[in-house]
């Protein structure tokens, strides 16, 4: 699932079909965050302004995490051509992420010199923060072979709503930029591509 790339975001999705009913299967999807911090919802334009800001912009932003989605599907008019489930379905199911970002700012910090005096100094701290963020979705999609054999290709698109929390209210809000953020919380839409491979 690429598509989940531009926020460090590695899917994988797992489907069985259900063999007493060949319309339906089950998907697991686990997820893995792991590098820099995507920001797709931010704006890439900033004012200026001639007074300094009361929060110190937040640097070196990375994340770390994992999330686990798990959906039933089923397909309306299932094909015939592949020995895997294919054709126009309709799929829900909840989902559980946990996402820890961890990021440098300017703060003011006393340091004590040699000569016994207390100085401050503007320096770079890091801090940490953990967003847990949970809910469900239902998604149209269409699986295709994409070439005759194991490779498939899979469009989808949905509706879902989610919440999330943090122990730091500031924290949760500077995250909660757009939909795609890791501290959205309300309706979404997912929507992308998958490229899959059967096993069997």
């Amino acid at each position: 699932m690429p598509q989940h790339l531009v926020m460090s975001g590695y899917w994988v999705e797992v489907e069985q079909r259900r063999n007493q009913h060949p319309r339906q299967s089950f998907t697991l999807t686990p997820q893995l965050y792991l590098g820099p911090l995507g920001h797709p919802d931010r704006p890439r334009y900033y004012a200026v302004t001639y007074w300094p800001s009361i929060e110190a912009p937040r640097e070196n932003e990375k994340v770390r995490g994992f999330g686990l989605q798990g959906q039933h599907r089923f397909y309306l008019n299932p094909s015939q051509k592949a020995s895997y489930p294919s054709g126009l379905y309709v799929s829900y199911g909840p989902h559980l992420q946990i996402f820890q970002i961890v990021y440098d700012k300017r703060e003011w910090h006393e340091v004590q010199k040699p000569n016994g005096l207390t100085y401050q100094e503007y320096v770079l701290k890091k801090h940490s923060a953990t967003i847990s963020r949970y809910g469900a979705s239902v998604q149209v999609g269409y699986q295709a072979p994409l070439v005759p054999g194991r490779v498939s290709l899979d469009f989808y698109a949905g509706v879902g709503l989610r919440q999330s929390n943090s122990h730091d209210s500031k924290t949760d809000s500077q995250y909660r930029t757009g939909r795609s953020d890791y501290a959205h919380r309300g309706w979404y839409f997912p929507g992308g591509v998958k490229v899959g491979v059967a096993l069997r």
